[in-house]
């Protein structure tokens, strides 16, 4: 991993080659101030939205100007804050943009220093020392003044690296167009994906509208030849289960009216027999009887 600097003048610690892959920015400590801001328990977007104005108080320039880099303590409530100019961001992505250059990761450079619990790890350039001291703060302070703050049994002098499991990880467009470069290969072909399952959709679409014109067809037909049936029907609610019901009511009167005609013929022709059938065959009318 190419770790380049970015000092508190506004220079990179080296050229940044075109197109280069694998680049992590690591911005002086100096444009930073780090802090602690304690809320009620909220989620991030919450938070996002009310530590500015918690820390107002405490910044010199207008929090319209400044960029917080918001992450979660394992302190309850308790969020790490770390503050830094938006102007000093947008140099950066300017001079990435120039160079086509979609970095890693850009974050502060006391970040790129290993932390454990109990211990203060630092690196000293030039009567300066840089300094993580917990999770996510750190800082920049002279030799003198940083050995003053802190005990000596508790300094580990340590190195620059870069870990992918760092929390704080500055984001501007220059560097999360890493994914849309990723995906601009697909677009042609999810353009035609895409195409195609529109298609698929209209002509399902175009069947479901068909066949629904038919079921309506078959259905209006089928309450006409209802209606042609048994025009006594006022409203119809269900066919199947209205048409069953008049066929056993027809039923029932063709039952009665067979019985009633049988009865007065056994009272009128036969009165010592009961007629059980009428059969008419060959212009005969021949009637059954039992004694």
């Amino acid at each position: 991993m190419n770790i380049i600097r970015y000092s508190k003048t506004g220079e990179f610690s080296q050229e940044i080659l075109e197109n280069a892959k694998d680049v992590v920015i690591a911005i002086d400590a100096h444009s930073f101030s780090a802090h602690s801001v304690t809320l009620p328990r909220m989620s991030h977007s919450k938070a996002v939205k009310a530590i500015p104005f918690a820390l107002e108080s405490q910044l010199l320039d207008d929090v319209d100007l400044l960029k917080f880099v918001i992450t979660k303590s394992l302190t309850q409530n308790t969020w790490d804050v770390l503050v830094i100019a938006k102007a000093i961001l947008t140099e950066i992505e300017i001079q990435l943009l120039k160079v086509k250059c979609r970095p890693v990761a850009i974050l502060p450079d006391f970040m790129l220093l290993p932390f454990s619990e109990g211990s203060v790890h630092y690196l000293e350039e030039d009567g300066l020392i840089t300094f993580r001291s917990d999770d996510n703060k750190g800082g920049c302070l002279e030799s003198k003044i940083f050995h003053t703050l802190f005990s000596d049994s508790n300094l580990v002098q340590a190195d620059f690296s870069y870990s992918a499991k760092t929390a704080v990880n500055i984001q501007i467009s220059s560097s999360q167009e890493g994914l849309s470069h990723y995906l601009s290969s697909w677009r042609i072909p999810m353009a035609i994906a895409l195409v195609v399952i529109l298609l698929a959709a209209s002509q399902i679409w175009l069947k479901n509208n068909e066949l629904y014109g038919q079921l309506s067809e078959y259905r209006i037909n089928n309450e006409k030849q209802f209606r042609n049936l048994f025009p006594d029907v006022e409203r119809i609610v269900n066919i199947r289960v209205q048409t069953k019901q008049q066929l056993s009511k027809k039923l029932a009167k063709d039952t009665i009216y067979q019985n009633d005609l049988l009865t007065k013929l056994s009272s009128e022709v036969f009165p010592n027999s009961q007629a059980n059938k009428i059969i008419f065959s060959n212009q005969a009318l021949t009637v059954e009887v039992s004694k």
